[in-house]
């Protein structure tokens, strides 16, 4: 026996537009930094794999209208996450020289952000922390994105990012990225 119900459908022929994120009306630096994150519970992290070409990355990050990914091998495990800024920055042009291999071998893996490299905090610190106390951390860390570990099942939990702060305040963010590693100061050192 059938016990679901028929639901009315509508056409969409006359549909041009999608609806916004819904950000409660008031959404300021003082509200709770929970209605700002990408919680994985609720939806899907975005990934890429390591093995990737750069610039397919790159396209697949345009079509899906985002900036960054979290980067995951083969049986889905979670490595760091790249940026588009990554894949068409300095990085790629280093990785290629220190492979010798041609630009367009490089891969995702080459310029990600490794996981020992990222920064997060317990998902449960979101009960007491604000959208601003997250943007201060952000620019403390010169980070554009912050991790969540739900530190009961020791899972990546969810991410926020400085674009979404940007976007749901509707103001301009620039966090000045600080450099992993002797080779990205040398690189920022030898650029100015």
């Amino acid at each position: 026996m059938n016990t679901f119900s028929l639901i009315p459908t509508i056409g969409m022929a006359d549909v041009e537009h999608f609806a916004d994120a819904e950000y409660p009306a008031q959404l300021s630096l003082e509200s709770p930094a929970a209605w700002i994150t990408t919680d994985f519970a609720r939806r899907a992290p975005m990934v890429i794999e390591h093995d990737v070409k750069i610039d397919d990355a790159l396209f697949m990050m345009k079509k899906a209208h985002v900036k960054a990914k979290l980067v995951v091998d083969v049986q889905n495990r979670f490595l760091g996450i790249v940026s588009a800024g990554d894949l068409q920055s300095h990085k790629v042009l280093m990785a290629a020289t220190n492979k010798g291999i041609p630009r367009n071998e490089v891969t995702v893996r080459d310029v990600m952000t490794d996981k020992s490299h990222l920064h997060g905090f317990a998902y449960q610190e979101l009960e007491s922390a604000s959208i601003g106390d997250v943007l201060y951390t952000l620019q403390e860390l010169g980070e554009q994105h912050i991790l969540l570990l739900d530190k009961k099942s020791n899972n990546l939990r969810g991410m926020i990012s400085a674009a979404d702060i940007a976007r749901a305040l509707h103001i301009p963010l620039d966090i000045t990225q600080r450099a992993h590693s002797f080779a990205e100061v040398f690189h920022v050192l030898k650029s100015a």
